[in-house]
C-alpha cells in the first residue's frame, strides 16, 4: 500500500506530544479493566491507560527504527485513547534520545520489540515496561534492558531502568500481597516498585532448565491471585533437536509462582501465542493459543471449569466449518492471538492474524480474523476476516504487508498491524466493534508518516503491549 492510502476518517493526524488537562471524559464504550486489575482475566492490552482519562491507550513498537543515523535503535508510538477510539491522532512518539529515558539510541538496541502495561507504583497511571534486546550494558553485548515508562496526566513522561533482560515480560500479582510484580523468562521480580526502579525482591521463574517462548498473566484457577500461563520446552543439548514446547501454568501463591501442570498437553504442542479470557461467560478464565507454525496454523481454546481447565483442547482452522480460507502451508493462521469482548454480549471475542494468507496473487498479503464468544465457547461458526482488499479497509493487499502480524483489543476496537507495509515501515489499523461484530466501515490507519516518526525499516506494529 503506498503512503497515499492512509487516511483518518475526515480527520488529519498530525505529531503531538500528549498533555492531559482537566477532568477525564466520558467513555462512549464498556469500559476496561483497570490497570490495577491485575487478575481480571482479559488479555493486558484492554487496560492500559498512561493518562488515567478513562479512554483505553495502545502502545506500539517499531523496533527496527532509525534513530540519528543509527539502525534499528528502535522506538515506540503510544497513542491515546479518544471518544472515537485509538486513531493516531493523539500521539506521542518515545526513543533513548528522548530527555529522561536511560541509555542512547544506538545500532541494533530495537528498543521497544517488547512491551507490557501495568501499575507498577501503584498510583493510578498505567506504566509502560519497554523491552530493548539489543542494548549493551557495562561494557557487555546485547545482554538488553528493561526500562519502564511512568504514567501521568501528561501521559507517559519520565522513566527509570528496572535492570538487563532480553525476553518479554508479563506483570501480575503472582504473590497475592496487592502489589503488582513483573516476570521475564527467567525471574521474577516482585513489587512494590520504587520510582528508582527497585523491586522489593527478586526470585527464579520457578521451573528451572526450561525455554520460556510466550506466556501470559491472569487469574486462570479463580483464587484472587495472578497465574502465568508459558510455552515452554527444553532447551537443546549436545546437538539434539529442540522439542517442541507445551502451555504450561504457574500458580501465584502467597510465595509466588509455583510449578503447576501441563495444560492440554496433547492439543497445545507447539503453541506460539497466548491470551486470556472468558469466551464462553461462565465467569472462568479460558486459555486461548495460537499454533501458527503448524502446518497452516491452528487457534486453541483450553475452558476452564469448575474442576479447573479441561484436559483437551478445541483447535480451530482455516479447514474448520465456517472459517474462511484454505489451510495452507506458512499461512500462519493463529499468529499474536488477543481476547477481548468486542461486541458487547458478555463474551470475550478471539482475534488472531494469519499474516502469511497469500490474496489476489499477493505473497504474504495477511489478513486476520475475529472468532465471536458464546455459550459454547469459540468455534468456526462465527468468524469474521478483514484483509486490507476487504471494503473500508484503508489500503490494498500487497507481496509482504504481513496484515495481522499483531493483534490487540483496545477497550471496543479491534488494532491490527503490518509490519511489511511500505517496504517494511509498517502501519496499524483500528477497526470498531459493533453488536453484529467489527466492522470496517469507519476503520482507520496511520504509520510513520502520519505519525511524523522515521519511516526507513521501522516495521511499526511488530507488537502491542500486552
Amino acid at each position: 500500500m503506498s503512503s497515499r492510502a492512509f487516511h483518518l476518517s475526515a480527520v488529519t493526524a498530525v505529531a503531538v506530544v500528549v498533555t492531559v488537562t482537566g477532568a477525564a471524559p466520558a467513555v462512549s464504550h464498556a469500559a476496561p479493566p483497570s490497570s490495577g486489575s491485575l487478575a481480571s482475566g482479559t488479555t493486558a492490552v484492554s487496560r492500559a491507560d498512561f493518562d488515567a482519562d478513562g479512554y483505553p491507550d495502545v502502545a506500539v513498537a517499531a523496533p527496527g527504527g532509525t534513530i540519528n543515523g543509527r539502525a534499528e535503535a528502535g522506538y515506540i508510538a503510544v497513542v491515546y485513547g479518544m471518544a472515537e477510539g485509538p486513531n493516531g491522532v493523539k500521539h506521542q512518539l518515545i526513543s533513548q534520545n528522548r530527555y529522561g529515558i536511560p541509555g542512547t539510541a544506538e545500532t541494533g538496541d530495537r528498543f521497544g520489540s517488547h512491551l507490557t502495561a501495568a501499575d507498577l507504583d501503584g498510583d493510578g497511571f498505567t506504566d509502560l515496561v519497554v523491552g530493548a534486546p539489543g542494548e549493551d550494558v557495562d561494557g557487555a553485548r546485547d545482554v538488553g534492558r528493561h526500562t519502564v515508562l511512568w504514567g501521568s496526566m501528561g501521559g507517559l513522561a519520565t522513566a527509570t531502568a528496572l535492570g538487563r533482560g532480553t525476553s518479554p515480560t508479563r506483570a501480575g500479582d503472582f504473590d497475592g500481597d496487592g502489589h503488582p510484580d513483573l516476570a521475564t523468562a527467567h525471574h521474577v521480580r516482585y513489587g512494590p516498585f520504587s520510582r528508582t526502579g527497585e523491586a522489593a525482591r527478586t526470585g527464579p521463574l520457578v521451573v528451572p532448565g526450561i525455554r520460556v517462548d510466550a506466556m501470559e498473566a491472569g487469574d486462570v484457577d479463580g483464587d484472587g491471585m495472578t497465574d502465568l500461563v508459558v510455552s515452554s520446552g527444553s532447551p537443546a543439548r549436545d546437538g539434539l533437536t529442540v522439542p517442541l514446547q507445551r502451555l504450561r501454568l504457574l500458580r501465584g501463591t502467597e510465595r509466588g509462582l509455583v510449578a503447576g501442570p501441563s495444560i492440554a498437553p496433547a492439543g497445545t504442542v507447539s503453541a506460539d501465542s497466548i491470551a486470556l479470557g472468558d469466551v464462553d461467560g461462565d465467569g472462568r478464565q479460558d486459555v486461548v493459543f495460537g499454533r501458527s507454525t503448524a502446518g497452516g496454523g491452528l487457534l486453541g481454546v483450553v475452558r476452564g471449569t469448575a474442576d479447573g481447565l479441561e484436559a483437551r483442547a478445541t483447535l480451530v482452522g482455516q479447514d474448520s466449518p465456517g472459517v474462511p480460507g484454505t489451510d495452507e502451508s506458512g499461512d500462519r493462521f493463529g499468529t499474536d492471538v488477543a481476547v477481548g469482548d468486542v461486541t458487547g454480549d458478555g463474551y470475550a471475542d478471539v482475534v488472531a492474524g494469519v499474516p502469511g494468507e497469500d490474496l489476489a496473487g499477493r505473497k504474504d498479503a495477511g489478513r486476520f480474523v475475529v472468532l465471536r464468544g458464546s455459550p459454547t465457547g469459540v468455534t468456526g461458526g462465527s468468524v469474521q476476516a478483514f484483509s486490507q482488499n476487504t471494503a473500508g479497509v484503508p489500503g490494498s493487499a500487497e507481496d509482504g504487508d504481513r496484515f495481522g502480524t499483531g493483534t490487540a483489543v483496545v477497550g471496543g476496537h479491534v488494532v491490527v498491524s503490518a509490519p511489511g507495509e511500505n517496504s517494511r515501515s509498517g502501519a496499524v489499523w483500528a477497526f470498531a466493534g459493533t453488536t453484529a461484530g467489527i466492522t470496517a466501515t469507519g476503520s482507520v490507519s496511520f504509520g510513520p508518516g502520519t505519525l511524523a516518526a522515521p519511516m526507513a525499516g521501522a516495521r511499526l506494529g511488530s507488537a502491542f503491549h500486552r
